[in-house]
């Protein structure tokens, strides 16, 4: 892939910078950090970048102060950064590679965003690309664009700032990635579309998605395109989800092992899958296939699950229990309040007079445990 250029997306409320266009991601960060307020053109500020709320509680009592309530300036709109040009509420739209599309629009920096909204010119610019039969798709800019829209109702000739990508579709694509990849508060199914973005608009395989992308392997990559793309076909199957957009990605997984068994009576489950989300019907990953009145497909070929073995248990105290030459033969071990145990030895290696000197030391301290050892 080509090298970094300076196109760095907070993706909405991503808000770890990461190289555009081929660069390894950076390490996440929390979701609160932001980015510099003097970035350039296609750098933008992190949109969930929070304010103390607790201006909501403050009492409205008139101040403490003789001084004219109205002296000051008034507040100024920013200015406006070089390439920045103003687009009517009307002309914007969620871009179909967007990694969160589908998803919620608002989260925990809802309020203050509705706050800001109320003044689209006091908000950060929207990242767009080109116009496509007049709406402006957005790279970044989602939260933004839904809290406009949400005071704004009604008046879609809103103006907004905007500023276009410096780059074309397949470079933002990659900067999205690149961006969803590497950042706290992007789910598992939000990471998987822009995976399948990346393979359908840029054509990058699976093997250099594992190579490009730390901790993911060609087994992984391959699982998240599957639920990737399953959601894309069939997005009633999530539409039926609490969270759709925090779906696992075994959800995904499970329901093609179902789509490919059923063949053309998979129809029906989704006709099912329609009805229920278009009652409000909603159920949890794990329920979904009750829900829906299928069953899992087990692969014949899979090996059985083997138990997890028991971690060892840490004695609290321990005193040993000496033998021939008072050496250690074993322990008188305390693991709780009135929990005792006596760890025996391994008598492979021992021959017959240390066998029969580490049993009387043993025989001894189970006396002593009963009080019995000084009895005749």
């Amino acid at each position: 892939m080509a090298a970094s250029n300076k196109n760095e997306l907070p993706l909405d409320d991503l808000s770890e910078l990461n190289a555009a266009a081929g660069a390894q991601p950076t390490a996440p960060v929390e979701a609160d950090e932001t980015l510099p307020q003097d970035a350039g053109p296609g750098e933008l500020v992190a949109e969930d970048a929070t304010i103390d709320e607790g201006y909501a509680d403050m009492p409205d009592d008139e101040p403490d102060t003789e001084d004219d309530p109205d002296a000051g300036e008034d507040f100024q709109p920013a200015p406006m950064r070089p390439g920045t040009f103003l687009v009517p509420l009307s002309r914007l739209g969620e871009w179909e590679h967007h990694p969160r599309r589908g998803s919620r629009f608002f989260g925990r920096h809802e309020k203050p965003l509705l706050l800001s909204a109320a003044d689209p010119a006091s908000m950060a610019e929207i990242v767009v690309l080109p116009a496509v039969d007049g709406i402006h798709p957005i790279v970044d800019g989602r939260f933004r664009w839904a809290a406009i829209r949400e005071v704004n109702s009604g008046n879609e000739d809103v103006p907004v700032r905007c500023i276009l990508f410096d780059g074309d579709e397949k470079a933002a694509v990659v900067a999205m990635c690149d961006t969803a990849l590497g950042t706290i508060g992007v789910s598992a199914i939000e990471q998987a579309q822009a995976l399948l973005s990346l393979t359908r608009t840029n054509g990058v395989g699976r093997t250099a998605i594992a190579n490009h992308y730390p901790g993911l392997t060609v087994s992984k990559v391959s699982n998240m395109l599957i639920a990737a793309e399953i959601r894309a076909a069939f997005p009633a199957l999530f539409d039926i989800l609490h969270e759709p957009d925090r779906a696992p990605i075994s959800y995904g997984v499970e329901l093609n092992k179902v789509r490919k068994a059923m063949g053309n009576a998979f129809q029906a489950v989704l006709d099912r899958a329609a009805d229920l989300a278009a009652n409000g019907e909603r159920c949890r990953p794990a329920e979904a296939f009750d829900f829906l009145q299928i069953d899992r497909v087990v692969d014949p070929d899979a090996p059985e699950p083997t138990a997890a073995r028991p971690k060892p248990i840490v004695p609290i105290e321990s005193e040993p229990i000496l033998g021939h030459d008072d050496q250690p033969v074993g322990a008188y071990e305390r693991l709780a309040d009135n929990v005792d145990r006596i760890r025996l030895p391994d008598v492979s290696g021992m021959s017959l007079a240390e066998r029969e000197i580490a049993a009387d030391a043993c025989i001894g301290q189970v006396l002593r445990h009963f009080g019995l050892a000084e009895r005749d």
